[in-house]
């Protein structure tokens, strides 16, 4: 009985250990493909940050997973939804968001960051995939502890959509963040 006491106890301690998809900000590269064995990941490297990603479906959508790594350290991870689907609708698009936002909201208290350019649907939620469609809003929702920063997004850019989610130590977050202010 002792055992099984100990072993509920440590089962919650293992669950909130690992920060993204099995791996917890820290580990190697090598330990990613410890982890992944069977998965063939493409590799990039840009600013001495190295991207290790395949693909993958995650909520029913298509999916690039990214593992992001400094000096051999995994430092972020993301999930790039339906990143190539260019004849996706607003309205499905807006709807991949909202799914996500769920699974996320029952996991977390996200915090709604969205940035409205233009508000004349702010206030009529009906016609916010219209407003995504139109450029008129960036929706964003946020979680941070001193563990994780956690980002969901979707916007429309110069015709192009981008529905990400990525979960990103904290200090390394506020670095790439510093020097991307820098550069203005």
């Amino acid at each position: 009985m002792k055992k099984l006491i100990l072993l509920l106890l440590f089962i919650p301690l293992i669950s909130f250990s690992q920060d993204f998809r099995k791996m917890s900000f820290g580990q190697s590269v090598e330990e990613l493909k410890e982890t992944y064995p069977a998965t063939e990941f493409t590799f990039e490297e840009e600013n001495g940050v190295a991207i290790f990603s395949h693909e993958d479906f995650v909520g029913g959508i298509k999916t690039v997973v990214a593992y992001l790594f400094l000096d051999n350290s995994l430092k972020s991870g993301f999930y790039v939804y339906d990143e190539e689907n260019y004849s996706k609708s607003s309205d499905d698009r807006y709807k991949d968001y909202k799914n996500i936002s769920r699974f996320l909201n029952d996991k977390y208290k996200m915090k709604d960051d969205s940035t409205w350019h233009n508000d004349s649907y702010k206030n009529d939620s009906n016609s916010y995939a219209h407003a995504l469609a139109m450029g008129y809003v960036d929706f964003l929702e946020t979680y941070r502890t001193e563990k994780v920063l956690i980002r969901h997004s979707v916007a429309k850019s110069d015709g192009v959509y981008t529905h990400i989610l990525g979960y990103s130590n904290p200090e390394f977050a506020e670095q790439m963040y510093a020097e991307s202010e820098s550069d203005f």
